[in-house]
This record gives C-alpha cells, structure tokens and sequence, in this order.
C-alpha cells in the first residue's frame, strides 16, 4: 500500500458498499474482501495548538475489521468480534506523536470484512482537537453515551416497578411486573448498539439471539401493559402474541439456527409480527379514548415502521453511515409514554379518590349530625328519666320516713293515746324531709361535706336532748360513687343510729370520727370510715330482729345497697358505751 506505484482511485466520503448475500460469515474460511482508503492531511491542518491534533471517524461498519495506519505506523484497530463490531462508537485517534512541523500526514484506513457482505465507512475529520471535539462529542452523546444514560434510567425505573410489584402483589398489580420486564427487555435489545471496540467477550451468535429475544420481549410486554392502561383486554390476539414469540425464540436458538452473524438484517424481520398488535392496540386506544398521551403514543407507534425501515436500510449499508440509528430512542419515547399515561390514570384514580373522600366526608358529616340530634334526644330522655327517678326516690323517703311517721302520729293521736309527744314527732319528721333535701345537694364525692350537713340538722336536736356532740373527723379520700341516691342512703344509716341513741341508750355524749381503714386480707380493700360512739347503755343487735324493729334492718339493708359494712361493739368495761361503725369502700364494683 506504501508502494507509489500503487494505483489509487478517489472516492466521496461518506461511501458504502451494499449487502449481496448473506451467507457469508467472518471466520468461515472464505478470504476477506480487503479494501483501502489513503487521505493526505496537509501540514496547514497539523499546525501547533495546545491540545494537538486529532483524527476523527463518526462511524465505520462491516462484517470484518478495521485498522488505521498513520504514516505506515498502526495507530487503532477493531478488536474482539467481527460480526458486532463497535459500529456505533466513533473512532478519536490522537496524531500528535506523528506530526513533523511543516510536514503533511498520510492516513490509511483499512477494512476487512466477509465477500459480499459489503461496508460503510463515513466521513474523516482531522485537524486540531479544539476544533473537532465538538463533533466528536455530539457524536458519542448521540450515537451510544445518551442511549446508556436512557437505558440505565429505564431499568432504574424498572427496579423501582419491581419493587412496588413485590409489595403490591397479593393485589394484583401485575402491570407494575410488566413495566419492569419491559424495561429489562429494552437492556438487552439495546445491547447490539453499545458494542464497545473490545466487545462483550460473549459469542456471536448467543448475543444476537439475546437481543432479538429482548426486543421480540419488549414489543410483548409493552402489548401487555398498554392493554391494562387502556383497561381493554385481548385475549386470543395476547395468547397469539405469546405463542409466536415462544416459537421464534426457541427456532433461532443459536444450537440449531443458521449463524446469526450472516443474516442480522433478516432477524429484523422477526420483529415485525410482534410489533403490529401494540401499534393496532395503540391505534384503537387513541382512537377509543381520545387523550393526548395515548394519542401521542400511537403516533410514536405509527413512526416505528419508518424508523424501523430506516434502520434496517442502514445496517445493509443503503443509507449514509452519518445517519443515526432511531429505533433504540423510539423505545425511549414509547417507554416515556407509558409513564406520562400511568402518571394520568394515577391522576384520574387520585382525583376519584378525592371525590370518594368527598363524598365519604359529607356523609359522615350528615352521619355526624343525625348522631347529634339522637344523642340529644337521648340526654334529653335520660334527662326526663333521671327527673323521674328523683321524684319517685323522694316520694317513696318521703312516704317511707316523712309519711310514714306523721301517719303513725295521727293513729295515735285518732285513737285518744295522748302520751305520744306530737311535737317530738313532728321534730322528727322535719330533721327526715331536711335530710331529704340535704341529699339533693351536690357533695362531689365529698364524705365530710355530706356529714357536716348532718351535723348542722342534728346538733340543735341532739342538744335539747341534753346530748353533746363530740367532732373528731380527719382528712379522708373522696367516695367517687358518693352521688345524691347513695349520700341519702349514708345520712339515713347514721341518723337512725342516732335516733336509736337518744331514744334508747341514755347517753349524755356522743364523738363522730372518721379515718382511712382497709378491710379484707392484706392489703385489704381501700375504704373509710365513720364511727359514731356514746357513752349510754351497751346495745348489741340481734341477727334476728324481732318484729316492728325496722329500723336496725333499713341500715344493713342500706349498707348492703352501698357495698359498705356496718357492726356493733360493745366496749366495757374499759370504755362504757357502744361504737358504731360503718365502712364505706373507695371503689365500688360496677
């Protein structure tokens, strides 16, 4: 090649020559098809600059290799396979070790590749690196750096719908599974076009057959999802769908199929079958929905035959090798529509959500106000309830106690019996309706607030009868249970103890304590109580009292209602007397 005599011919870069056939194979034996490009670099574009001069190459493309030679020196080469060769990687040499001042360059691009597969070379750039870098990174964005960037962003996005599928999936929330295998998909049917100049170091045949499965797997995943998002179903054309790409996986498996490296651009035909049922289903969505994602989507589907027709006359060399491959972007766009119309439903089902919400508020709120009005008719009706169990408990007091001894009095006096004292009875039945009243007032679980109020009605009366009345109370816990029906029931205990003792006892003094006393094993049940003691006559009750004595069975049966203990003690001869003693409990059962 460096020989002068050498005959060369001119050529218009970019150039190409066609695919004839393709049964050839690198690798099978047949002599390579060699041709030669020589480029003279004048010295006007080797000028010094700071970062030197560079060569550059946009893209090459055969079923072979690739070399350039620079001055006779090899300064790059294609390396790893010969069937996917880094076709889509520029080529970015730096000349600076080559460069004599004032001197031109010789550049020599050689490329083998197998007979009638044909090649494609576009065109080379050389001068200052300040000057083409530009182009060059432009080119690699474009070509391979955006297509990376795109797909390592999908099968972010496609982990992140793995994740929510496994947490999601009791239910049923297969399109999230769909969207991450879709994207998968898309990683490998990519692969063909990030093939770097040292390759992947898996065998040819193997990686063309995983990026026809990858695609052949996208087009069906994305069938499948845009079926959900569209809330259609298809049932015998998925079942179809499914079964055709099951076949043609398994009947181009590299174990029994022709070399893929011979007829790569017939495996592109694979994909059209597979591809007409989202294009269809995507016509029919836009068409039955009539929204602007779905609508752009089906454009997006409409452009993939163009494109894909684009590509194919590319990768047999009919169209300029400056062009660049648009499939793998349309896959972009197609996965980004899916996301723009999973984003809307997500809106339409928030927006429903929200109306639900809505909805669910104005009846609650509806709910809230019905409830309301029942649960004042209810206080209302407990309120009438209440009224009338207070007038029913102080009519039966008074029937019981007021009544009961102004009609004992009237008998008496009706039957010519003048011993009985009429104004001790009628004491009596003041100091009854007076206690009656006293138990209506609120105490607050106040125990020694009830008994001063009993001390206030009785002092005078207990004076008269020349009884003094000794108050030796201390702090005590409040009653919580103490309410106006069970105060009546505590003043009733011990005014008939008291009445007992001026009536009965002859004593002359009376001492009313109180303290904290616990009963029961230990530590026994919380409680107080109240001991009313005299110095008169010892009395100690009968278990059985005898007939016409009611009033000793109205205390235990009053304290019985409480859940409080009443006793007796007779205490001589060290103490002269009787202590009375009632025991009220801090907390009542129920």
């Amino acid at each position: 090649m460096l020989d002068p005599a050498t005959p060369w011919k001119p050529v218009a870069l970019p150039g190409a020559s066609e695919r004839r056939t393709p049964s050839a194979t690198p690798g099978d034996g047949t002599p390579p098809h060699v041709w030669w490009l020589r480029m003279e670099v004048p010295a006007s574009a080797l000028a010094p600059t700071p970062q030197g001069p560079r060569l550059y190459i946009p893209r090459w493309h055969t079923l072979g290799n690739a070399a350039v030679y620079v001055n006779g020196r090899l300064a790059w080469q294609s390396r790893g396979s010969q069937v996917l060769v880094s076709f889509n990687q520029p080529v970015w040499l730096d000349l600076g070790g080559d460069v004599r001042p004032g001197q031109p360059l010789t550049v020599h691009v050689r490329m083998a590749g197998a007979e009638g597969a044909g090649g494609a070379l576009s065109s080379l750039w050389a001068g200052p690196a300040e000057e083409l870098r530009a182009g060059w990174r432009m080119r690699s964005l474009l070509q391979s750096d955006l297509l990376a960037y795109v797909r390592g962003a999908n099968l972010v996005l496609g982990l992140l719908a793995l994740a929510v599928w496994l947490a999601r999936r009791r239910q049923g929330e297969t399109g999230y599974l769909l969207f991450f295998l879709m994207s998968l998909s898309h990683v490998f049917a990519t692969s063909f076009f990030l093939v770097d100049a040292e390759g992947f170091g898996l065998d040819d045949g193997w990686f063309a057959w995983m990026t026809m499965a990858g695609s052949l797997s996208a087009s069906t995943c994305a069938f499948l999802l845009l079926c959900r998002i569209q809330g259609r179903h298809y049932p015998r054309l998925a079942g179809m769908l499914m079964l055709y790409v099951a076949v043609a996986a398994l009947a181009l498996l590299p174990l029994w199929s022709p070399p893929h490296g011979a007829m790569l651009p017939l495996l592109r035909l694979v994909q059209i079958p597979a591809a007409l049922p989202l294009v269809g289903a995507a016509v029919a969505g836009a068409w039955s929905l009539r929204t602007w994602p779905h609508m752009l989507l089906a454009a997006l589907m409409v452009l993939l035959f163009p494109l894909w027709l684009h590509d194919l006359a590319m990768q047999n060399f009919r169209v300029s090798a400056e062009h660049i491959y648009a499939t793998p972007y349309l896959y972009v766009g197609v996965i980004a529509m899916f996301l723009i119309a999973s984003f809307l439903r997500y809106q339409q089902a928030a927006r429903e959500a929200a109306q639900a919400h809505a909805m669910l508020a104005e009846r609650l709120a509806a709910q809230e106000r019905e409830l309301g009005l029942a649960h004042e008719r209810l206080r209302a009706a407990e309120r009438e309830q209440t009224l009338m169990h207070e007038r029913q408990r102080l009519m039966r007091e008074m029937h019981d106690g007021v009544g009961s001894s102004l009609m004992s009095a009237l008998r008496l006096v009706q039957h010519g019996q003048a011993t009985v004292d009429v104004a001790q009875v009628l004491k009596e039945c003041i100091d009854d309706l007076k206690i009656s009243i006293d138990s209506l007032e609120p105490v607050d679980a106040d125990l020694l607030a009830l008994l001063a109020g009993l001390r206030f009605r009785l002092e005078q009366r207990l004076g008269e009868a020349g009884i003094a009345l000794h108050w030796r109370t201390s702090e005590v816990p409040d009653l919580p249970w103490l309410d106006a029906q069970n105060a009546l029931h505590v003043l009733r205990i011990l005014q008939e103890v008291l009445t007992n003792i001026i009536k009965h006892s002859g004593a002359t003094a009376i001492t009313v304590s109180t303290a904290e006393a616990a009963r029961g094993t230990d530590p026994g049940v919380p409680g107080v109580q109240v001991c009313v003691h005299d110095n008169g006559r010892p009395f100690a009750p009968l278990d059985t009292l005898p007939p016409g004595r009611r009033g000793l069975g109205n205390v235990r049966a009053r304290a019985q209602a409480l859940g409080a203990q009443c006793s007796w003690e007779h205490r001589a001869p060290e103490t002269p007397g009787t202590a009375f003693t009632l025991w009220l409990p801090l907390r009542r059962n129920g």
